[in-house]
């Protein structure tokens, strides 16, 4: 029977060292918490790094199986030295490709070593594909990590179907071929059967970016899915918008209970990251209270921001520049009975989550440059009661699809997104309800399942239905005997 392989750079669970013990984490990241929702008790295979450098004992590797158990999934992980971490993870990965997808070349670091350790780890992901897979399994690879991963599958004789996803968005010509591995990677892409992106720009980019190498390209299709050649093969290449679990958020949200609301919430969900717009987003709303200063003590900025798992510098600056911020306007503007800006340093457990996304006035996505970001359609999900307003940055690739429903906004126009705040905040009733129920009827319609299956069904012409669900019974060796 045909399995599904599911490969991406992390598991769904992580160890970490505490001490001289282990313990087993939930992995963060939007890209696992969407995996998980779509691969929900399927026997999906699924091969990751554990979180640990070195080799992993038997012992681990059966913690990390009866972990994957409980959400339905075999867990395979992959062990890399602290060497191949830091120049894949912090190296490649983080230090080149994501500053450049997300336009903030001035952070690309191109270091040779770089480039060999992601190398080194495509192989190993795929010399570990090949131990635990059989000719019919079908092998579904997810983001930036592993653009060469099936030229070593071709090395290796695997012949199975397999297809990519990617996460963050595709730059254009000018930014990728900055890249001095740029052919590699496209030809290692061009690989697969079918390419994800979220939207038809990232697609548009990509498909300009092979124009010199494949044939039958037409960057400007509008069908969502297109086929072009490449070294006798044919090629799908398509636009499929990720989404959540709406019934799972709908329902939860139903039986939260409020928050201390004693005046209108804004709220803001985002990751420690320069991509997100934290800094534009309080300078706007410090522009907002200074120009509208009939709310001030009547609505208050609630911004989670939880840790970033990467380990570089700008981070660093970024988190003092924002606390900094904070203060200034806390200082400002705040008074004994009312603090402007709510600053939570973590991560919002789900309950709470949940809560603030049903009650907040106004949901404030600010990204200066998103693959999708899912907080939106989180936002919409949980708003039942349909008075919410999402104000979302026109470079998320949410707002592809959400732009009708929602207020756009240019997180660089600081003057004007705080006027957009403003109309948030006054929008009257039915228009705010209008907005909000089409939204959510969009998101329940085009939702994770459909996502998931949409990708399946054109890749392999299967739907995650017809993959059977782990077996309970299901023997330790199955899972640990690679090397």
């Amino acid at each position: 029977m045909e399995r599904l392989i599911v490969v991406s750079a992390i598991l769904p669970v992580h160890l970490q060292k505490e001490g001289r013990e282990y313990t087993v984490k939930v992995s963060p990241g939007g890209l696992v918490t969407a995996l998980k929702q779509a691969l929900h008790h399927r026997k999906a295979i699924w091969v990751g790094w554990a979180g640990i450098t070195g080799s992993i004992s038997r012992k681990l590797k059966e913690r990390i199986l009866e972990e994957g158990k409980k959400e339905g999934f075999l867990l395979y992980p992959v062990s890399l030295t602290e060497e191949e971490r830091e120049n894949f993870f912090d190296g490649f990965s983080n230090g080149i490709i994501w500053p450049l997808f997300h336009t903030f070349q001035a952070y690309a670091r191109f270091e040779p070593p770089y480039w060999k350790a992601y190398r080194q780890v495509n192989k190993k992901f795929a010399h570990l594909i090949k131990k635990i897979s059989s000719p019919e399994d079908l092998i579904w690879v997810h983001d930036y990590h592993f653009f060469i991963l099936p030229e070593y599958l071709d090395k290796l004789g695997l012949k199975n179907r397999r297809a990519f996803f990617l996460h963050i968005p595709f730059p254009n010509p000018e930014l990728f071929f900055k890249i001095p591995w740029r052919i590699d990677m496209l030809k290692g892409l061009l690989k697969y059967d079918l390419i994800g992106f979220h939207t038809y720009i990232d697609r548009k980019n990509f498909l300009q970016c092979i124009t010199e190498i494949a044939e039958d390209v037409d960057p400007d299709s509008t069908e969502p899915v297109v086929t072009i050649r490449f070294e006798n093969r044919q090629v799908k290449v398509g636009v499929f918008p990720i989404s959540i679990d709406f019934e799972y958020y709908d329902s939860f949200a139903r039986d939260v209970r409020p928050p201390d609301k004693k005046t209108k919430i804004i709220l803001g969900v985002d990751r420690l990251d320069y991509t997100k717009g934290l800094i534009h987003k309080l300078k706007a709303f410090r522009y907002f209270l200074e120009k509208y200063p009939q709310y001030r003590c009547k609505v208050r900025l609630v911004q989670a921001v939880a840790p970033n798992i990467k380990k570089l510098p700008e981070y660093d600056s970024l988190k003092v520049e924002f606390e900094h911020l904070v203060s200034e306007i806390n200082g400002k503007f705040g008074t004994d009975r009312w603090t402007p800006v709510q600053y939570i340093a973590s991560r919002i457990p789900f309950e709470k989550l949940v809560s603030y996304y049903r009650y907040s006035d106004v949901c404030w996505v600010n990204s200066i440059k998103d693959g999708m970001n899912l907080v939106g359609k989180e936002y919409a999900a949980s708003n039942v009661d349909e008075n919410g307003v999402l104000l979302l940055s026109e470079f998320a690739g949410a707002a592809t699809e959400l732009n009708n429903f929602s207020l756009l906004i240019n997180p660089y126009d600081i003057e004007g997104t705080a006027v957009s705040i403003y109309r948030s905040l006054t929008m009257p009733a039915k228009e705010r309800k209008s907005k909000m129920r089409q939204m959510r009827n969009h998101i329940k319609r085009f939702d994770i399942r459909w996502w998931t299956n949409t990708f399946l069904e054109t890749a392999f012409g299967k739907k995650i239905e017809d993959f059977p669900p782990l077996e309970d019974d299901i023997p330790l060796h199955e899972i640990l005997q690679f090397p």
